[in-house]
């Protein structure tokens, strides 16, 4: 590797960045970070650990192309923290990716292209927020993914519990948090100061709690009680789409054809849901590309494989243009859009639904590869007051927001000692609201 890659600290481009996940062109599609072995976790792996991650995605284009990755070390608001790269990063600056696969017996072509780290040549050696950054190395170098992840230190226990606000007005709506950080491992000198927390609902970037200050200090301990201040929308179940057969698929459909360039599917009308909570199994807005890696027994088996679930769904897996139907009495003045870890927690143009007065519904139409999908369906309300990105997206006439709504919180511990340079996570914990 070149010494300018070794010694490489943000580029132009860099400018450019958004530091979330997120999509910067069309032909790239279903793109997956996770726990390398476990297809439905969070991208949190812990310093000199044994887990690593892995980055997957498809490129629909023509040809294949040369990718560079890097990382780039945040603080705990997600900004630079202005490190060099050799100080949170041993190996190389930056590096290709160099593991494809065509697709297989498709109906629409693609390249799928697969990265586990760290490995040999990217090194992490430092805890904390991290942006993997991954380029079309040809031409201008221009960023195509942009993905967060997290690298912990197991120094601070943490607990804490989900609980119904003690705002009286949220209190069937909403989920608080309180939590319970161990110290007795930390060299503190000001532990209101140097301490705080992050909590995501759900692994979602635009329902993040950030910088939140302990507010009550115990021997070896602190806490973080704010009484109804650290409170998130519960939401409802996700809606589940099950198309990981396309010959049989699981959810009900109105139709199944062959496109011009991909399969077609049409789903059975739904409706809002918003004076109603019914519990449900989902991924809390996730979606999984089921593979089938058991061992073939016997014939019948081997159909299965080979009929329903197509062996190695990386590379075989179809990808389907799909049709939301949402039965509505009348139009509403809000665009809806369908939402979920399939738009990357965004508003996307691409997913908004078009009002047919024909039918008395919104229709939406995308293109997603075979698998397991959640999705809500949401409105946007610009105007808004926003204590997170994830305030603009609105429940009320779609979904509703229900305090028994089975949702995960990621709880991340910030460390930045007088006188230090970034934010160390010391601690982490995954709590889940069910389980109190």
């Amino acid at each position: 590797m070149a010494l300018n890659l070794l010694l490489a600290t943000a580029s132009a481009q860099d400018e450019d960045l958004k530091f979330y996940d997120n999509t910067y062109v069309d032909h790239i599609k279903t793109v997956r970070l996770h726990i390398q072995g476990f297809p439905h976790s969070y991208p949190v792996i812990e310093l000199d650990g044994n887990a690593r991650l892995r980055l997957s995605f498809d490129d629909t284009s023509d040809e294949v192309r040369r990718y560079l990755y890097k990382f780039i070390h945040c603080d705990q608001n997600w900004e630079p923290s202005g490190l060099s790269v050799l100080e949170y990063n041993s190996g190389y600056a930056e590096d290709y990716l160099d593991e494809y696969d065509f697709s297989l017996r498709t109906f629409k072509e693609y390249i799928h292209y697969d990265l586990v780290f760290p490995n040999r040549t990217m090194k992490l050696d430092v805890s904390g927020n991290y942006l993997l950054v991954v380029y079309d190395a040809e031409g201008d170098r221009i960023p195509v993914i942009t993905r967060r992840f997290y690298v912990v230190e197991n120094m601070a226990g943490v607990s804490g519990r989900v609980m119904r606000p003690a705002d009286i007005n949220k209190i069937h709506t909403h989920q608080e948090i309180d939590l319970t950080v161990n110290t007795k491992q930390l060299d503190l000198r000001a532990p209101m100061r140097e301490l705080s927390a992050s909590i995501v609902q759900n692994g979602r970037w635009d329902m993040t709690m950030s910088d939140i200050k302990p507010n009550l200090l115990q021997r070896e301990a602190v806490r973080f009680d704010y009484q109804g201040q650290v409170s998130f929308r519960g939401g409802n179940e996700f809606r589940n789409l099950d198309f990981r057969s396309i010959q049989a698929p699981r959810t009900r459909m109105a139709d199944i054809a062959n496109g011009d360039e991909y399969y077609t599917m049409m789903m059975l009308p739904e409706q809002p849901r918003t004076g109603t909570y019914i519990q449900y199994f989902d991924l809390n807005g996730d979606f999984v590309n089921f593979r089938f890696d058991r061992p073939v027994i016997n014939i019948a088996d081997e159909f299965l494989q080979e009929n329903f679930e197509r062996f190695q769904l990386d590379f075989t897996g179809e990808y389907v243009e799909m049709t939301f139907i949402l039965s509505m009495d009348y139009e509403i003045e809000e665009d809806i859009y369908i939402f979920g870890a399939l738009s990357e927690w965004q508003l996307k143009p691409s997913l908004r639904m078009v009002w047919n007065q024909q039918i008395n519904a919104y229709v939406g139409r995308t293109v997603l590869k075979q698998g397991f999908y959640n999705y809500y369906f949401v409105t946007s309300n610009p105007d808004r007051e926003l204590s997170m990105p994830g305030d603009r997206v609105v429940y009320e006439h779609t979904e509703g927001s229900f305090d028994d709504a089975e949702n995960d919180y990621l709880t991340f511990v910030y460390w930045r000692p007088i006188g230090g340079r970034y934010d160390r996570i010391v601690g982490y914990t995954l709590l889940n609201s069910n389980a109190n």
